[in-house]
């Protein structure tokens, strides 16, 4: 016998009664499946839950309770991937699906995760001393006029291959209201931004990017969702007071509702204690890990999660350990990133970005005069700490941002003129450093470009600059090769062992041994000029840590590099007494690279 139905107008919808039956599969969210499609939704205060969408008319058709918890679920067979759906609460509010794979405007799009053609690309699996990152912001990274898509970006990763990258990091790519944005105001954690092209984007951008051997990491927020108040757009987060209830006009049932909620981005602040709002988060890191192939995960303000206005928040500390933790065990290449805070307790990352770093060596690099340059402080900056548990950096979207009122790295060295030969070198000379101090390195996508105009998300990329700077490309190429030992005479990079040469303050002359293993065969010295000095022949000596000879394999002051540096620095030296030294030819705001590996 057929069930009998109810048909009643509601809203300008139709509310179609059935006898109905919870359904036997797994999984939250609408999943597709050979027999029709299975809705689940967590809302423990709603009395009453419904789903219509396109398969069924925008009747809307009640779900079943299944546990005290609230969740409640239905097996739709009509229902297929594509199709849009949306979920009725209490009879009187729709809501958009906060799990939905895919959204357009308010609706939830049904989506078969299985269904994309990943071909045979392998997923690469960097080692942790390997890595070279290369950060980029979907919405301005092809040049295009903002919002440019994951697919517009496709076209620009041989360039990204080309310089010796092995990993790329993705500015947010959820779901946020409107077209333009950071990424950093999430509205959907299991949608991708359709702006960018949506999910099936996403993993032709990660496919493409495995043809070409990077890895894609992704960075994620969950230390608040959504705008920052008193913007209009709560109404655009489906979590917020999603079955009906809140309290202290707070933001329900995914959200702290006493001043645990209070973030500097609004009371968003997710409720870290429910285990439903734990089970959401984890869910969206191993859907990024499962099926979409990525391959680690900045995590945005981690001080945000472990503290709230009152102090320490533990819920937030268990989460990010339990997470991590799994991660760990299931998936032990994706590498586990902080923005900060990431030692504070024992949360299982693997690294933080070294924001104390990256001020100290900026300091040096942006002083007004030589003078101010301490020798002492860029010395720490390379020994101070050395490990694989810190990112380095010169330029990041925080530190480059318009809207901070920053710049770029030049812009910031010489405002009036960026595009100098003061400007160009300084730069240099920062990612130089970067890129041979013990750590993980970035950049900043346009950073080996020279790019001046400050980030931001209606700044499209010049890729014209590669060009006009294509000797500052060429810079950055061989730096990130050397720091791979790709080329197999820089070994000593890839390790983290440093010892300090020589902190010549007077002449502003730094220079440092790096190793892996140690010895000859490993060791790599390096020497950097910050003064606007120029060193001839035997004016400078430098100390080595072993007598012999030693072959220089990059010299920032090469012609190479620009038709205006000044060529200054040996093709080799010979370091000879007892300690061993050498003289050592400088050109101004220089680095150079020696090994005892020919060329």
């Amino acid at each position: 016998m057929k069930a009998r139905r109810a048909v009643v107008l509601l809203s300008g919808f139709l509310l179609a009664s059935t006898a109905s039956a919870q359904s036997a599969r797994p999984g939250l969210g609408a999943i597709p499946h050979e027999s029709g499609t299975t809705f689940r939704v967590w809302a423990p205060h709603a009395t009453a839950m419904a789903v219509a969408g396109e398969f069924n008319d925008w009747r809307a058709a009640p779900l079943v309770r299944e546990d005290p918890a609230g969740t409640w679920s239905l097996d739709v067979p009509e229902a297929r991937a594509g199709q849009h759906y949306k979920y009725l609460i209490n009879g009187e509010t729709w809501k958009r699906d906060p799990r939905a794979r895919q959204v357009a405007g308010r609706d939830g799009i049904i989506y078969d995760p299985n269904a994309f053609d990943w071909s045979a690309a392998p997923v690469p699996k960097p080692a942790r001393n390997d890595l070279v990152l290369y950060q980029i912001h979907i919405g301005t990274f092809a040049g295009k006029n903002p919002p440019a898509t994951l697919d517009d970006a496709i076209a620009h990763l041989d360039h990204v291959r080309d310089l010796g990258v092995n990993a790329v990091t993705l500015m947010p790519v959820n779901e946020f209201p409107g077209k333009l944005s950071w990424g950093y105001n999430p509205s959907d954690l299991f949608a991708i931004e359709a702006d960018y092209g949506g999910p099936d984007a996403l993993k032709r951008f990660v496919r493409a990017a495995h043809e070409r051997g990077l890895a894609v990491f992704m960075d994620v927020i969950h230390n608040h969702y959504g705008q920052v108040e008193p913007a209009p757009g709560q109404e655009e987060l489906p979590t917020w007071r999603f079955d009906g209830w809140s309290t202290n006009a707070g933001g329900g049932i995914y959200f702290y509702n006493d001043v645990r909620a209070r973030t500097p981005w609004g009371a968003t602040r997710p409720d870290y204690g429910r285990p439903e709002v734990r089970a959401f988060i984890r869910d969206q890191i191993h859907m990024y890990a499962d099926e979409y192939r990525i391959g680690g995960f900045r995590w945005d303000s981690v001080f945000n999660i472990i503290i709230c206005e009152q102090g320490a928040n533990p819920e937030g500390v268990r989460m990010l350990a339990d997470i991590n933790q799994e991660l760990a065990d299931t998936h032990p290449h994706v590498v586990r990133t902080a923005e900060d805070h990431a030692f504070d307790h024992d949360m299982h990352f693997d690294n933080l970005w070294d924001v104390s770093h990256r001020w100290a060596l900026f300091r040096q690099l942006v002083a007004a005069d030589d003078g101010e340059r301490n020798m002492a402080e860029v010395a720490d900056t390379v020994s101070g700490g050395p490990g694989l548990n810190r990112i380095l950096f010169t330029e990041a979207h925080d530190y480059i941002a318009r809207s901070h009122d920053r710049s770029r790295l030049p812009s910031m060295i010489n405002p009036s003129d960026p595009d100098s030969l003061f400007a160009r070198k300084l730069a240099l000379l920062g990612a130089a450093m970067i890129l041979t101090t013990p750590g993980i390195p970035q950049i900043f996508q346009g950073q080996e470009m020279n790019e001046i105009q400050a980030f931001h998300d209606d700044i499209p990329l010049r890729w014209e600059r590669t060009n006009t700077h294509a000797g500052i490309v060429r810079a950055y190429a061989d730096l990130i090769h050397l720091r791979r030992n790709l080329r197999g005479t820089t070994q000593g990079l890839k390790g983290t062992g440093v010892s300090i040469l020589l902190a010549d303050n007077t002449n502003k002359v730094v220079a440092f041994t790096r190793r892996d293993q140690g010895g000859p065969a490993d060791d790599v010295v390096v020497v950097a000029n910050f003064s606007d000095t120029e060193f001839y022949n035997s004016d400078y000596v430098v100390p080595f840590p072993s007598a012999g000879t030693w072959y220089s394999h990059f010299n920032g002051d090469s012609k190479f590099y620009g038709d205006d540096f000044g060529d200054i620095g040996p093709a080799q030296v010979e370091a000879i007494g007892t300690p061993p030294a050498a003289p050592v030819p400088l050109g101004r705001y220089s680095l150079q690279i020696f090994s005892k590996q020919p060329p």
